[in-house]
C-alpha cells in the first residue's frame, strides 16, 4: 500500500531539505514514496509539524542537516527512519508510532492493529482487506 501521491507531494515540499524523492536509493528511500496508506497521511504531517522545532535545535547541535530516510508500515505501525537528530525527535517519532497503532492506515479513523501473519492497523470497516 502506498499513500497517493498527491498526498506525498504535499509532504515533500512542505519540507523538501527533510526528503530526497528524487536521490540515491542506497542513500534514501524515500524516492519510493511513503509506503504506508492515506489514512496515516494527518499522522505523518502532525509529525513533520512537530519536529520542526527539534530539528532546528538538532541542526545547531551537532552541524548536521537532518533527512527523512524512509517512511512506510511495518508490523502494523508507522516507521519514520531518519539520519541525525536528537532525543527530542525519536520521543516524537515514538509517539506517532504508538498512535498509529490505534489509526486506520486505510481512512484515519480510530482503530486496532490486526492479523496473525500480516499484522495492519485498521477500523471494522476495513478490517481484513473490507
Amino acid at each position: 500500500m502506498a499513500m497517493m501521491k498527491e498526498l506525498e507531494q504535499r509532504i515533500t515540499e512542505r519540507w523538501p531539505a527533510w526528503f530526497n524523492v528524487a536521490g540515491d536509493a542506497r542513500e534514501s528511500l524515500m524516492r519510493y514514496g511513503f509506503e504506508h496508506g492515506d489514512g496515516w497521511f494527518k499522522l505523518a504531517w502532525r509529525l513533520c509539524e512537530q519536529l520542526e522545532q527539534p530539528i532546528g535545535a538538532s541542526k545547531q547541535e551537532s552541524g548536521c542537516a537532518f533527512q527523512v530516510l524512509q517512511v512506510k508500515q511495518k508490523f502494523g505501525g508507522l516507521r519514520f527512519y531518519t539520519k541525525y537528530g536528537n532525543d527530542a525527535v525519536s520521543r516524537a517519532i515514538e509517539a506517532a508510532q504508538v498512535e498509529s497503532f490505534h489509526t486506520c492506515e486505510v481512512c484515519g479513523k480510530p482503530g486496532a492493529c490486526r492479523g496473525a501473519v500480516w499484522l495492519a492497523t485498521d477500523c471494522d470497516e476495513h478490517a481484513y482487506g473490507g
